[in-house]
């Protein structure tokens, strides 16, 4: 199994009276995330699922990668992906799946977090996973803590 984590774009600052779930894309999230979308498309062969966090900035990006990379099936919105996520619940969440390849679409510092303990035994990687970062870690079967392989951490900046 392969998982593709990605932090949501570039969102609305916080303002009186619009929850922190309510906060949109800006802009110049939108473009970055079709930007980013289009050269991911190059090396991510194929997706079968997009599971994303309800919360509507992650919600607008995870659309965005649809539209381009095109999965083989809808997105799936998820609470496991919420600001404050727990690795083990996103464990679960995707060893319920029948995919091969899984792209996760949430929030920090969780995805950082969810990247240092899918991939060291006693979580010791300290990640800085930027706005519209991209990550892939592979697994030979079903994701376990601790033994994924993190292959690529690609933000923003670098394409």
């Amino acid at each position: 199994m392969n998982l593709y984590l990605v932090r949501h774009s570039d969102a609305q600052r916080y303002a009186s009276g619009i929850k922190d779930q309510d906060r949109k894309l800006t802009p110049e999230g939108i473009l970055k995330t079709k930007l980013m979308a289009s050269k991911w498309y190059n090396f991510i062969p194929s997706l079968d699922y997009i599971i994303s966090s309800p919360y509507i900035r992650a919600q607008e990006t995870a659309k965005i990668i649809f539209d381009i990379l095109k999965p083989n099936n809808p997105i799936i919105l998820d609470n496991s992906l919420i600001s404050g996520s727990k690795t083990e619940d996103v464990i679960t969440l995707v060893n319920s799946i029948d995919a091969e390849n899984i792209m996760l679409v949430g929030h920090q510092p969780d995805m950082a977090e969810h990247i240092s303990v899918l991939t060291t035994p006693q979580n010791t990687l300290e990640v800085e996973f930027k706005k519209t970062s991209i990550a892939k870690i592979s697994y030979g079967d079903k994701v376990k803590k601790g033994i994924g392989v993190l292959e690529f951490l690609v933000p923003p900046y670098v394409l």
